[in-house]
Order: structure tokens, then C-alpha cells, then sequence
């Protein structure tokens, strides 16, 4: 069955692979010949993030972040973050209804974390014609989860972090 209207998928919650989750979609629909934009919502262009490679294409991607905000290695005021975010969920709006699928990464934290208002989430969700949408990021809103098709949660049940191992190259970033 084909849908007139694009799906809503959401990737949550407090384990690993919520955005490779995204990566896989991203991989698969533009290998299929759809347009894919990509809007990251914390991570920056200057970090080592191994996707930021990846040349497909009909694969769009957007890093607008300013870092994870209130981190310990947060260097960015919260006006700073709230700009990024903003501009971030502007360039959202631009891609809305060109491409096929459009991810929006860490866009739940942005939205947890006050840097954009829920409306405009719901408006982008609600205006979204035949676009499908995968949204990712810790904490999704309740009335987000209720306008999404698809809402996986990730839960981390054990992670390397724990023992104090660090992020991997080409398996975590």
C-alpha cells in the first residue's frame, strides 16, 4: 500500500543507534533513487563524524549545530544553540516537500531541550505532504509520538561507556 502522505518515523530514547538508525534509511532511500536531505540539529561540521563522508548522490546533508548543549565540553552560550537550532529547523522547512525523505537529527532534543518550539515540529510534521520523515534525538515529545506511524525506542541495557571505553571511529562516529 502506498501512502499519499509521507510517513513519520521516530527514533528515541536513551540507547545507541538512533541516529545509524536514520544513516540506514538515509543509505537505503537514496540507493532507491529518492532524494534524502539530512538536517543535524547538535552536531557540528568541524567534528570527526565519519557520515559527514558519505557522498551519494542524491543525499543532501546539513550540519547546523553548535555541539551537544549543557555537556561538560558545551562551548556554545544557549542564545548560540537556540540560533543553530532555529536555523537548523529553517533549513528543514526549505527541504520539506523537495525531497522524498528528510531526516532530522537530535531534533527531539532540540525540542526537549526548549532551543525550538514544539509547534514548529508539529507544523513541519502536519505540512509534510508526500515527504517522509525520520526524527531522532532522546526524549520525544508525546504529541510528536502521537503524529508519527513508527516509533522505536531505543533502551540501552549495557553500554562500552559504562567501563569507560570511548567512542569508536567507524562504529560510533
Amino acid at each position: 500500500m502506498n501512502t499519499k502522505t509521507g510517513l513519520v518515523y521516530v527514533f528515541t530514547g536513551d540507547g545507541k543507534g538512533k541516529t545509524s538508525a536514520a544513516l540506514g534509511v538515509a543509505v537505503r532511500a537514496a540507493s532507491n533513487g529518492m532524494k534524502v536531505g539530512w538536517v543535524s540539529w547538535y552536531k557540528e561540521k568541524k567534528w570527526p563524524i565519519s557520515e559527514m563522508k558519505l557522498k551519494l548522490k542524491n543525499l543532501k546533508m546539513y550540519w547546523l549545530g553548535e555541539g551537544f548543549y549543557k555537556l561538560p565540553t558545551d562551548h556554545a552560550t544557549p542564545k548560540e544553540h537556540q540560533q543553530a537550532a532555529e536555523s537548523a529547523l529553517k533549513q528543514a522547512e526549505k527541504l520539506l516537500n523537495k525531497a522524498d525523505v528528510l531526516i532530522l537529527d537530535e531534533v527531539n532534543n532540540a525540542v526537549a531541550d526548549k532551543l525550538i518550539e514544539l509547534t514548529g515540529l508539529i507544523n513541519l510534521i502536519s505540512n509534510r505532504g508526500k515527504t517522509h520523515l525520520i526524527l531522532t534525538g532522546r526524549g520525544v515529545n508525546p504529541a510528536v509520538a502521537r503524529l508519527a506511524d513508527l516509533v522505536t525506542q531505543m533502551k540501552k541495557i549495557k553500554h562500552p561507556f559504562d567501563k569507560g571505553i570511548k567512542a569508536v571511529k567507524g562504529l560510533d562516529f
